[in-house]
């Protein structure tokens, strides 16, 4: 739900409409971390790709090395399946970033799905690959991968059966090489009754793998390509222990050498869902899929070799140093937010990495008792990192907020409001305040004769409420680091029938009204929302008094931050869109476009409200896969049309495999004071919408 509001200009506030955001679950989702429960070192687990490298420095030291990769899956040595990544000529650049070699044997063929010769060809190609790894005197080298996908990829009619293919193979390469590791089999997925034959199989003739393998791509028996289920993945590791146990078999390494589906790759909410199931689950390495250029860690950059938003999300996770810590989904098999954590007693730092969830949830911190450099109070810094799309830049990630938290009862909770699925988050939880804060608890503000009440759904487990009478209100004290206008969220909950008011003063100056949509609840039952204005500040000390309106509200906290250069950013599948189609990709914004824009009728009509009336830079995000130029209509606030010509581009936002055809059209665009339509509408051949942006 968006509402316009509505304030007066005073010397203290800025006229603006901006929209409000009101979540009326019952109890947003909790995703919980222990920090007591410290279950493995940090080992970046699913910090590798296959054939994430690409020739020696590209990609550049400087993208690799942050991420903290265990290991990368590259091709043969001498291989003809990709143009570049040959394992050997990349493993000194993996070594230099503390990584290990998977050598993925089959590689070598230069067709998918493999083309089996005979087997005096593949017996000289394993020897050459072996000699050559054993000539390299590489000291990185993770071990041989047999064969890859063999339950459909293995010629049985030429080759016999893959049981017998990996026996024959196994001997050869240990009587060659008797200390690398051998890893197989490799599956498409989590297949137990095929396992259950091949190990049997295995133990039968002594050529067990040391290292066990096989890909999550998306569900179980489903779709590889835009159907992911990473809650399942602790499914198969425990099913797979179980049958490892029930076969007499020692425990092996576990090497997921493929994950993640191909229209959410990169993508840092997606892929901190898998990232975590690695973690928890006991994996000892795992690789992002290949589906688009090799050379680029799997779309963790973009096409002119720059980080993305993913990347982001990768260097984060390879931040983590010391211990991981438990975490608990908020959702155990459905695709919810989810994380990981850790505690680094060296640095007396936590890092929480979290994402996939939408709207509101609340991180609940627990097991400080057990972590002794942490005393009474938390500092936690929140930052996000965005998904624009593969081939789009990002600097560095933002940061969301700032503040002192109080540990009571040993955890701390944090609400995160307006979550974007496809954006991936970061906590850093420190000792001691860094003096930037930008959020302010109720609790933690003059109150006049008001109530402090206690609820693990609010922000720092307290809340104000009872700010029922004349004399009731909640006075913070805020920093501004510089003078100007601010936009300030107000995070309060409305159980009324109506809507309620408070009164707001800054410094002292004239009161203005500020208005709080019903929540349908109130703050013990987590039943919150957030309603956002625009305040101006004087650099340094400020107050900022929110004192009893109109029914009745209560309040968690405020949360201010500087506004800059206009500019906004608005998803064409949050825009209205008629007789076109919604679709998925990794290569477009926030993971989804409108294509199908083919008819009459069609149009995507985007709503962007802008601060002043004026002449305004729009970019479009676009796609135009046909052989000629193509057009819509543009109309803005319902008035004359005019033509915007695409380009061709090459290819469709979905196309695989993609390699970025997704260009940015610039326009100028004239623009109405507060609320505005941007009207696309069908014109001449085709093309796709991902995104605009104005400023």
């Amino acid at each position: 739900m968006r509402k316009k509001l509505s304030f007066l200009l005073t010397s203290t506030l800025l006229l603006m409409s901006l929209p409000t955001t009101i979540s009326n679950a019952a109890v947003p989702a909790q995703f919980t971390v222990d920090l007591s429960n410290q279950y493995r070192t940090a080992t970046h687990v699913a910090s590798g790709s296959l054939y994430g490298l690409g020739n020696d420095g590209s990609p550049s030291d400087s993208l690799v090395g942050p991420t903290k990769p265990k290991m990368f899956t590259q091709m043969a040595p001498n291989g003809q399946q990709m143009p570049i990544g040959d394992a050997l000529k990349v493993a000194p650049m993996a070594a230099r970033a503390g990584a290990a070699i998977t050598i993925r044997m089959p590689d070598i063929y230069p067709d998918f799905p493999y083309k089996w010769v005979s087997w005096a060809d593949w017996y000289s190609k394993v020897d050459s690959i072996v000699d050559a790894t054993l000539a390299s005197g590489a000291t990185n080298i993770y071990g041989y991968e047999i064969w890859n996908e063999p339950d459909g990829t293995w010629d049985t009619s030429k080759a016999g059966s893959f049981n017998d293919g990996w026996k024959n193979t196994y001997l050869r390469i240990k009587a060659k090489d008797p200390n690398t590791k051998i890893i197989g089999p490799s599956i498409t997925k989590y297949n137990q009754a095929w396992l259950q034959d091949f190990l049997t199989f295995c133990k039968a003739n002594n050529v067990l793998p040391d290292i066990i393998s096989w890909h999550e791509l998306g569900a179980p028996e489903g779709s590889y390509i835009n159907n992911p289920q990473p809650g399942y993945i602790s499914q198969h590791i425990s099913a797979y222990r179980t049958l490892e146990s029930s076969l007499g078999i020692s425990p092996r390494l576990i090497s997921i050498n493929e994950y993640s589906v191909i229209r959410e790759e990169g993508v840092p909410g997606s892929s901190i869902r898998y990232i975590s199931e690695f973690e928890r689950s006991g994996t000892d390495t795992a690789n992002i899929a290949f589906w688009f250029t090799p050379g680029r860690l799997s779309n963790l950059m973009t096409d002119t070799g720059s980080a993305n938003g993913g990347w982001w999300l990768y260097k984060w996770y390879g931040d983590m140093g010391g211990m991981m810590a438990m975490t608990t989904p908020a959702s155990d098999t459905a695709v919810d937010l989810d994380g990981i954590a850790n505690v680094d007693s060296t640095n007396h730092v936590s890092y929480v990495v979290f994402g996939g969830g939408t709207g509101d949830k609340t991180i609940v911190v627990k097991g400080f008792g057990g972590v002794p450099f942490f005393g009474t109070n938390a500092h936690v810094k929140l930052e996000s990192t965005p998904w624009y799309g593969v081939d789009t830049a990002v600097a560095a990630p933002d940061t969301v907020f700032e503040e002192d938290l109080t540990i009571s009862g040993g955890q701390i909770s944090v609400p995160i409001t307006g979550m974007n699925p496809s954006s991936g988050y970061r906590l850093t939880i420190t000792p001691a305040a860094v003096n930037n804060n930008n959020r302010y608890e109720a609790e933690k503000a003059l109150v006049n004769h008001a109530i402090t009440y206690s609820n693990v759904q609010a922000s720092n487990g307290k809340y104000i409420g009872g700010i029922d009478y004349a004399d009731s209100y909640v006075q913070y004290t805020v920093n501004a680091p510089t003078a100007g206008n601010y936009r300030m969220d107000v995070r309060y909950a409305n159980g009324g029938t109506a809507s309620s008011t408070h009164n707001l003063s800054v410094n002292g100056g004239a009161a203005t009204t500020v208005t709080y949509p019903i929540t349908g609840g109130w703050l013990g039952t987590g039943n919150v929302g957030t309603t956002t204005l625009n305040v101006a500040l004087n650099a340094g000390i400020n107050t900022l008094r929110l004192s009893k309106g109109t029914n009745y509200a209560e309040a968690d906290f405020i949360q201010l931050t500087k506004v800059g250069a206009f500019k906004a950013r608005v998803e064409s599948e949050n825009a209205l869109v008629n007789h076109a189609v919604i679709d998925t990709s990794a290569f477009a914004s926030n993971r989804h476009f409108v294509g199908v824009i083919d008819y009459a009728d069609s149009y995507v009509q985007f709503t962007l409200n802008v601060p002043t009336s004026g002449t305004y830079t729009m970019d479009i995000g676009y796609a135009n896969g046909t052989s000629a130029d193509s057009t819509h209509n543009l109309s803005i606030n319902g008035g004359a049309s005019s033509i915007v010509t695409y380009p061709i581009t090459g290819g469709w936002l979905a196309s695989s495999s993609n390699k970025g055809y997704r260009k940015v059209l610039t326009k100028t665009v004239s623009l109405q004071a507060g609320t505005n339509t941007i009207k696309f509408s069908k014109g001449t051949g085709y093309a796709e919408l991902d995104y605009i942006e104005v400023k």
